[in-house]
C-alpha cells in the first residue's frame, strides 16, 4: 500500500469516529446523575443497569426496585427522581432554541416522580407532559410530584 493510501484510509477512519461521537452525543438527551439500589434501563431490546453518569435516550424505559430510586439531569436543565417500584419511559424530547423546537413527554407507567422544569418550560410550558394511564399532565409550574400505584400512606 502506498503512502497516500494508508494516510486516505486512516483520514477515513479519524472522519467516522468523529462523525460517530458526535452522532452519539446528540442522542443523549439525559444524564444518571444518582442510582440506589435496583435501577435499569431499557433500551431497545437490552435491558441495562442504570449507573451514575449513564447518558440516556429517547425511547429509554427506566425501571427502579423496591427500595431503589434513581435521578437524572436532562439537556435542558430539567430534573427527574424516581422512586421505588417506579417505570418512565421518555417518549419525546426536543431543545433546540435557535430553531424554536421545544418537547418533553415523559410517560409514567407506575410509581413515583419528583420533577422539577428546565428550560423547556421556561421557552415553551405547553411544550411539557407527563403522561400517565390515567390522566396526562401539562406542566405549567416549575415542581411537582406525581405518585401512581401507589400503596395507601405512601408520602
Amino acid at each position: 500500500m502506498t503512502k497516500f493510501a494508508i494516510t486516505v484510509t486512516l483520514f477515513c477512519v479519524v472522519a467516522a469516529t468523529v462523525a460517530w461521537a458526535a452522532e452519539e452525543k446528540e442522542q443523549a438527551i439525559a444524564s444518571i446523575k444518582t442510582v440506589q439500589g435496583s435501577c435499569s434501563v431499557r433500551r431497545g431490546s437490552q435491558m441495562l443497569p442504570a449507573t451514575v453518569g449513564m447518558h440516556l435516550e429517547l425511547g429509554d424505559l427506566l425501571r427502579t426496585g423496591s427500595n431503589s430510586h434513581v435521578a437524572f439531569i436532562m439537556r435542558d436543565g430539567t430534573r427527574v427522581s424516581l422512586g421505588a417500584d417506579t417505570e418512565l419511559s421518555i417518549d419525546q424530547f426536543a431543545y433546540d432554541p435557535s430553531h424554536g423546537k421545544f418537547a418533553l413527554l415523559l410517560n409514567l407507567g407506575r410509581g413515583l416522580l419528583a420533577y422539577v422544569s428546565g428550560k423547556i418550560a421556561s421557552f415553551s410550558p405547553e411544550a411539557v407532559r407527563i403522561q400517565t394511564p390515567v390522566a396526562s399532565i401539562g406542566v405549567r409550574g416549575t415542581k411537582f410530584i406525581v405518585g401512581l400505584g401507589l400503596p395507601p400512606g405512601t408520602p
